[in-house]
């Protein structure tokens, strides 16, 4: 009997053993699978964060080459000032060359703010997380800087409409005297160029504002991009 009994007692702690190495390996093969998961949605929205960022680059870099084109006729009526005897005439016909539509800046925060709204950025080392906050912060800042500057000119664009008319009118009334005489528009011309030429100084102002912004957004980036790229290198 104490020998039937020894025996059982050894078999049912070998049973129990068995058990927790069984309830053990389960729980590493579940542990296994669950940062796999996590590690392939990681890896997912590492693949699009570079698509994202990407497209910012691509968006920024187009927005530089517009606004070095803007900028350089804008430089060209600045000079046109070192002329002497200047006819109000000829700065008007010079300003309405200018643009007066600020170049639109295109920014992508969708799948930062999704991943931020998921409560998922914890799944990104500490360095990639402070990163894309920052990245986000700025996004937001120089979004937020253009439209203030947009909505501003564009006030003072209406008020010079209800004096000026379409940018063409004038060319249109040289054959018109009287509409001309009746519609003022001589009278109205120092204040019209006052007018544009001070929301052509506001553009090179605010334009240039952004385009410091954007160099800073383009380096921080570029950051990003070499911090996922090496993570991901590492799976």
């Amino acid at each position: 009997m104490e020998n039937k009994t020894g025996k059982y007692f050894k078999y049912a702690i070998g049973e129990i053993i068995l058990v927790v190495i069984g309830i053990l390996i389960a729980l590493q093969i579940n542990n296994w699978n669950e940062n796999n998961n996590l590690n392939k949605l990681r890896q997912e929205y590492y693949h699009q964060l570079l698509v994202d960022l990407q497209k910012d680059v691509e968006s920024i870099n187009e927005f530089f080459r517009i606004n070095q084109a803007n900028r350089n006729e804008y430089n060209a009526y600045i000079k046109l000032y070192n002329t002497e005897g200047l006819k109000p005439s000829q700065v008007y016909n010079e300003l309405i060359k200018l643009n007066l539509i600020s170049n639109a800046i295109s920014l992508n925060s969708s799948t930062i703010e999704s991943i931020r709204s998921s409560g998922e950025l914890i799944l990104f080392p500490l360095e990639i997380r402070s990163k894309l906050l920052d990245l986000t912060v700025l996004q937001n800042k120089i979004t937020s800087d253009a439209k203030h500057s947009d909505d501003s000119k564009a006030n003072i664009i209406q008020n010079i409409g209800t004096i000026r008319g379409a940018s063409n009118l004038v060319s249109r009334l040289d054959n018109q005297p009287q509409l001309k005489s009746y519609l003022k528009i001589n009278e109205n011309l120092p204040e019209i160029i006052l007018g544009l030429d001070a929301i052509h100084k506001w553009k090179d102002h605010s334009e240039m504002t952004s385009i410091k912004n954007l160099k800073l957004l383009t380096e921080d980036i570029t950051i990003i991009i070499d911090l996922i790229e090496s993570e991901m290198n590492k799976n």
